[in-house]
């Protein structure tokens, strides 16, 4: 669904931008509401921004929460108990739930479980960092969760700790298409198709793989990937500049009046916040 596959690029980014494994995230547990889901999308789509505008609200907004493993579970199982309502708990890939063979959670019918979180069996007694829209935990939707967070309001985190969730996957899109076209412009790639030997790149793949970063003197050629990209030649490269390597290094479509991903790609490229994408960057 929808709903299961903006959890789990969700958790992949905030995964990649969290690289302290004690920063990481285990789930993303989103309620049916604040995913529109309205949409059939047939085989071979592409996500684009447009799909992403049309699915999330950009107001839209989730923090991480501690929850121990047997409330994620009541929490789930509850929102799934007879017929679908807004407060439908979404989740990620790496949760499993089994439904009973002689029920689906309805008409007095067997529950579903929640066996699965982080692709692992649950653990009742672990506290789990789970990503979720904080105001969903009290809204009464899953009774479990509005009573335990309401009894412990302390382990709400500050508005100041929210993610938009729309600027959380642009940027996410940002890193990888930023490694493409690093990985597109290097030595041994110009010159050749963007996609002749990346089928089976992992686009989850850990920040600090050390093929996305080079020094000023090695022979990855910093100097010459900058050249490049650079369309007018005075070091700097530029939104305009990310905006035609998505067309002429990556071959993407690309619509001219539209600079909202090369605005995040060239915002991850500039690593040091001057605004510019230099040969220091």
């Amino acid at each position: 669904t929808m709903g299961r596959f903006l959890c789990s690029l969700l958790r992949s980014s905030m995964n990649a931008s969290r690289r302290q494994r004690e920063h990481g995230v285990d789930a993303v547990l989103l309620m049916g509401g604040n995913v529109r889901g309205g949409t059939d999308y047939p085989i071979g789509s592409f996500f684009s921004l447009e799909a992403l505008e049309a699915e999330i609200k950009n107001d839209e907004t989730l923090a991480v929460v501690p929850m121990p493993g047997w409330l994620l579970a009541e929490g789930v199982e509850a929102t799934h108990a007879g017929d679908p309502i807004p407060g439908w708990v979404q989740y990620d890939d790496g949760v499993k739930e089994l439904y009973p063979p002689d029920g689906d959670g309805g008409g007095g019918g067997p529950l579903p479980k929640v066996t699965h979180v982080a692709n692992e069996p649950i653990d009742p007694d672990r506290i789990y960092k789970v990503a979720t829209k904080v105001g969903d935990l009290t809204n009464g939707q899953s009774p479990p969760w509005t009573e335990y967070y309401t009894a412990n309001p302390n382990l709400l985190p500050p508005k100041g700790a929210y993610v938009n969730v729309q600027a959380e996957l642009m940027s996410f899109f940002a890193r990888n298409v930023w490694r493409k076209i690093w990985e597109a412009t290097s030595p041994s790639w110009r010159g050749r198709s963007v996609g002749d030997d990346d089928e089976d790149e992992d686009e989850d793949e850990d920040d600090n793989d050390d093929s996305v970063y080079c020094g000023v003197d090695d022979e990855c050629d910093p100097e010459g990937r900058l050249r490049s990209l650079d369309s007018d030649c005075d070091g700097v490269v530029t939104v305009e500049d990310i905006h035609r390597s998505l067309h002429d290094v990556l071959h993407l479509s690309v619509d001219e009046t539209e600079r909202s991903l090369a605005r995040f790609v060239h915002a991850f490229a500039d690593t040091t916040g001057s605004g510019e994408g230099t040969l220091g960057d």
